[in-house]
């Protein structure tokens, strides 16, 4: 039958047939493929995720979930907002924040410090300009109020003369604990500069630590563009449990309570102080099966960290050792590596 229709195609009928197509609007004439090029195998497909790419979702990723998860969003969605940066008018970057405090006529907006630092530099950008995009799409200037580029955290102030909805990370850290049997789904949300450009993605929560130098980052499997980056982390009760960060086949996050305490260091000292506690911990559900069945043989339902290095030798840390499990700090239990760095920073208060 192919050989047949390439025959007729190759013929003086077929040729006038072609060209009555292509001079025939809308239509547009297609020669048939040879046989031999057409295969049963689908295309290679490597999801690659890019600046320039305008939205990682749509509100329509929750139309599985229940109808209050969508409310959730939707109203958490009112104090998501675009962010760009520009030095001496030229594009720096571009991102989402969200707003988790409003008082005196002045908003709070948290983002990433990605917004304001030089490429490949922890070093705020000269002569720098911040544009706050609202829902509506009305825009506002936005000013630098803090950083800080170890968790890679900026506070951006911004005025406005009419009420901004507002809502702060959750305290919670019940939601990180891998040894409770409870959902781990969860929602990234952002926002483009322009109006009504909410953007969504839905995934777990996984129980290993990012790629990324910082072991308090967490991580979900919710696929968002750059333009995700700074943007919350919502669970399925609407909780804002953490701020997005990108990867190219993960979505690694800081903890809410990471957040909340950063925010409060910077409220009472300008700047977030981390006490050196000299160890290098990750969290036991990241160990391989092999690992976990010999400790599971000795402590059956163990949940905790396993020293990976000990980094500052003190009289404190002699006895702790690589390969060793720490379940509690002073008596609080605790079941990932990001819980153990903010024990410590507790402990400084």
């Amino acid at each position: 039958m192919y050989q047949k229709r390439l025959e007729f195609e190759a013929s003086e009928k077929g040729k006038e047939e072609q060209e009555k197509y292509r001079s025939t609007p809308p239509w547009s004439w297609r020669p048939a493929v040879p046989i031999t090029e057409v295969t049963n195998q689908p295309p290679a497909f490597e999801w690659v995720p890019s600046f320039d790419v305008d939205k990682f979702g749509r509100i329509s990723v929750l139309k599985c979930t229940s109808w209050r998860v969508e409310e959730y969003t939707l109203e958490l969605a009112e104090c998501v907002v675009g962010l760009q940066s520009f030095t001496e008018d030229k594009h720096l970057f571009s991102c989402s924040g969200t707003i988790v405090e409003f008082l005196k006529g002045v908003g709070c907006v948290v983002t990433s410090a990605s917004l304001v630092k030089l490429p490949h530099q922890d070093e705020i950008a000269d002569k720098l300009k911040v544009n706050v995009c609202l829902p509506s799409g009305e825009t506002l200037e936005g000013s630098v109020s803090n950083v800080d580029f170890c968790y890679n955290i900026c506070v951006v102030h911004v005025r406005s003369t009419s009420q901004l909805p507002a809502k702060r990370f959750s305290a919670d850290t019940t939601f990180f604990n891998f040894d409770d049997c409870h959902s781990k789904d969860v929602v990234a949300l952002g926002r483009l500069c322009k109006r009504w450009s909410l953007n969504v993605a839905s995934g777990k929560l996984t129980p290993r630590r990012s790629q990324f130098d910082c072991e308090e980052l967490l991580v979900s499997s919710c696929r968002i563009s750059k333009r995700g980056v700074g943007g919350p982390l919502m669970d399925f009760d609407g909780n804002i449990i953490g701020m997005n960060f990108y990867d190219k086949k993960e979505t690694p996050f800081v903890p809410g309570f990471i957040m909340l305490k950063c925010l409060q260091h910077f409220n009472d000292f300008g700047r977030v102080i981390r006490p050196l506690h000299g160890l290098r911990v990750k969290t036991l559900h990241e160990e391989q099966l092999t690992v976990l069945e010999k400790i599971h043989l000795v402590f059956p339902g163990v949940c905790g960290v396993i020293v990976e290095k000990v980094q500052v030798p003190s009289p404190e840390h002699s006895e702790i050792k690589v390969g060793d499990i720490i379940t509690h700090v002073d008596g609080i239990p605790f079941s990932s590596a990001a819980e153990v760095s903010i024990l410590v920073i507790l402990s400084f208060l």
